[in-house]
């Protein structure tokens, strides 16, 4: 028995969907190893004999679109022509080039197709009765969890080894709605409320502001507060995102001092409509429309989505004597995007636009702001070109943000424009060598500042991948300077393999922080004073261990994660009281932040049409700001949070279950006050149906089905139990 396809001898690495499936180690190794290995029959152009037959295999989706990233593994079973048990491996090709097997005639097979986001499943063939060509039809897996890869976010090369999650939003239109439930599944990042409704993210024990959020390179945090807010993003716009954790001003400059969260608006891959509803508890409603067509060198999609939510839940008010049960008001929230895209061959461009108003809803117990009103306005425009060994890319992003502190009053707003322009070349060869150049710009202007505040941000970067045994080595060192300040921003990588399906890997590296404008130059009324005399933040040492490892036990296959790190932080900009106003930033010494995350998973080692997966992820954390000895844990962080994960499936109908904890948290710097630990239980299902080239997805979930109530935010409650209904329809033309 032989295998061929017809195709050049390209190769390229996994892509970061692939990378997050509990075969892509292996996926990747056998990559690495055709690099280096001359290759053997598969690029061969073999002919059958008179004793052989020539199939062609056709690995399909549910939806009937052909996949083109995966794995075949032919195996003998009665051993005409080779021993039983024999196998040889097949990864599908990235492109339309058929993939042929030769079989002998007088032999049986059996043929186990495997990819990314879909069910593995086996046939059973005979040479002497096999058709032509063998179509093999993949449900798609309901439920994808998130798994640690380091260095595995290999669309940008500029990026050493470090901890990565990544996840496509485009394949996985159920699973996660918001940027928010796709965080929640990962250890090490924490989201919460913010007082003004918002979605704000922390990673490894840090403040909002220590996350640098990219939309299609342009930054999402608000050039007054530093923090971005994900919650006015939906998923259905979005194509991939990736959160990497670990100090990286390197690659992406000031303000990714404690981690980056990249997210690229959604491009047309095939020819094809999406349609998605949604309905939810608490009066939440919405819908989205994507509609793409794509050629072989060309595409061009657009993305309609439009949501609100009423968010009038039940609560109990312990301001007031008795207790009373109230609604919560002045929540709610009312969304419109609009994204368009379009490409062809290495160049591409998109256009967005994002609209979110919502009430500003005051603490419980009290009517101060409990009829502001805020609106979030943008337009991001992105274009970008990629050729043989570089890229640039240009992004510009206007925001208009509004502030109404009563209906009637007069709106109080702000105008930010943020650019970015990026270069990089690669230079392959015996020294491998990236060298990048960016230039970011912000200016903000409006209601609460005396003069338009701008900035800009100049800065260089160089690295190297080298082999040292079985060693990849990668230094790296970066240059910023915005107007009298300067940051020079070091990192060094490694990875070792241990082994088939096990590595470690180690980083260390230096970040930077400017103080935001609102720190700088914003003059509020409510006796908030600026500080013009700030120093940038300065990451003096970001490092992190980890290993991962894959072994099989009889029919069951364990895989374990698991990372250690340590980020000290100099002169971290603290908001405090003051002689002078009730709160202006200062320098407050520094920041100690250290933790552990830990994944876990076990799944059958023989996949078949049904399956289950069990999956254990969490984090221990320790940060602490202050001068000498005297430190206090930041506020809202806990000190650890964990989630179980129990699911199961046959073929496209799965169920899952989610146990969540998350410890007790200090409400501010004086850490007087703190808020109980608590845990919820999540329960969905979800179910695929198919007829030709039209899909049908349903997902119905129960978020905290136990109706537990708790606050993220003191005297902020959150809702209780809450269901979710999500049906999604696809047609993809052949």
């Amino acid at each position: 028995m032989t295998t061929e396809t017809r195709r050049n001898t390209r190769t390229s690495w996994p892509s970061a969907r692939s990378l997050r499936r509990p075969s892509a180690l292996l996926e990747a190794v056998a990559v690495v190893t055709m690099l280096f290995v001359p290759r053997i029959g598969f690029a061969q152009q073999a002919i059958p004999s008179e004793s052989e037959v020539r199939v062609e295999v056709v690995v399909l989706s549910a939806g009937g679109e052909r996949i083109t990233a995966g794995r075949l593994e032919i195996e003998s079973v009665d051993g005409s022509d080779r021993p039983v048990g024999a196998k040889d491996v097949l990864h599908l090709p990235e492109d339309d080039e058929p993939v042929y097997v030769v079989l002998s005639r007088t032999g049986s097979y059996r043929v186990r197709a495997a990819a990314p986001g879909h069910v593995a499943r086996s046939v059973s063939v005979t040479g002497r009765q096999s058709p032509g060509t063998l179509k093999i039809v993949l449900a798609v897996d309901p439920y994808v969890l998130p798994t640690l890869r380091a260095g595995g976010a290999r669309e940008h090369p500029a990026l050493i080894p470090r901890s990565a999650h990544t996840v496509r939003f485009d394949r996985e239109p159920l699973t996660y709605a918001t940027v928010d439930e796709w965080l929640t599944d990962l250890p090490g990042a924490y989201t919460r409320r913010s007082g003004g409704g918002g979605q704000v993210l922390s990673v490894r024990g840090s403040r909002p502001a220590d996350v640098l959020a990219l939309l299609d390179g342009v930054p999402l945090n608000d050039p007054i507060t530093g923090v971005a807010d994900l919650s006015s993003i939906p998923t259905s716009t979005l194509e991939t995102a990736t959160l990497l954790r670990g100090a990286a001003s390197r690659a992406f400059g000031s303000g990714a001092s404690a981690g980056v969260l990249l997210l690229t608006s959604r491009r047309a891959t095939e020819t094809g409509a999406n349609i998605g509803l949604r309905m939810e508890s608490y009066g939440g409603r919405g819908g989205d429309l994507h509609i793409g067509t794509a050629a072989r060198h060309s595409r061009i999609g657009l993305t309609l989505s439009a949501s609100r939510t009423d968010n009038d839940f039940s609560y109990e008010n312990r301001a007031r004597p008795g207790s009373p049960i109230e609604a919560r008001r002045n929540s709610d929230i009312a969304a419109v995007h609009v994204a368009a895209s379009g490409g062809y061959r290495g160049a591409h461009a998109s256009l967005r636009f994002d609209r979110t108003e919502r009430g500003v809803p005051s603490r419980i117990g009290t009517t101060l702001f409990d009829a502001a009103r805020a609106e979030d306005r943008s337009w991001t425009a992105h274009a970008g070109i990629e050729g043989h060994g570089a890229r640039a890319s240009a992004s510009v992003r206007s925001q208009r943000l509004g502030y109404q502190e009563a209906p009637g009053d007069p709106q109080s707003a702000q105008e930010v424009t943020e650019a970015r322009l990026a270069v990089e070349i690669q230079r392959q060869g015996t020294l491998p060598a990236t060298a990048g150049l960016r230039l970011t710009g912000e200016r903000v202007e409006g209601d609460g500042l005396t003069d338009a505040a701008t900035r800009g941000l100049l800065g260089g970067y160089v690295g190297s991948s080298l082999r040292v045994g079985p060693l990849l080595v990668e230094p790296s060192v970066a240059a910023d300077v915005s107007g009298s300040h300067s940051a020079v921003s070091p990192e060094l990588g490694v990875v070792a393999p241990l082994g088939r399906e096990a590595r470690a890997w180690a980083r260390v590296g230096q970040g930077f922080r400017l103080p935001t404008l609102g720190d700088l130059y914003f003059a509020s009324q409510y006796r908030i004073r600026a500080n013009p005399e700030l120093l940038p933040e300065r990451v003096t040492l970001d490092a992190e261990v980890g290993a991962a490892g894959r072994v099989t036990l009889g029919r069951l296959r364990l895989e374990v994660d698991g990372v250690a790190w340590f980020r000290r932080t100099e002169d971290p900009v603290v908001w405090l009281a003051s002689a002078v106003a009730a709160w202006s930033p200062q320098n407050l010494g520094e920041l100690l932040s250290r933790g552990i995350e830990i994944e876990a998973g076990v799944t059958p080692n023989e996949v078949a049409e049904w399956g289950w997966r069990i999956q254990l992820a969490g984090s221990v954390e320790r940060s602490r700001v202050g001068f000498g000895d005297n430190r206090n844990a930041l506020p809202y962080h806990p000190a650890a949070s964990g989630r179980l994960t129990v699911m199961g499936w046959r073929r496209a109908l799965g169920a899952r279950a989610d146990l969540r904890y998350t410890g007790s948290r200090t409400t501010s710097l004086a850490a007087t006050r703190e808020l109980p630990s608590f845990a919820t239980l999540d329960v969905s299902a979800q179910h695929g149906l198919s007829s030709g080239a039209v899909g049908l997805d349903l997902l119905i979930r129960v978020e905290n089905l136990l109706d537990h109530r708790y606050e993220l935010i003191e005297m902020f409650p959150e809702p209780g139990r809450r269901l979710i209904v999500r049906l999604e329809a696809r047609r993809v033309n052949e």
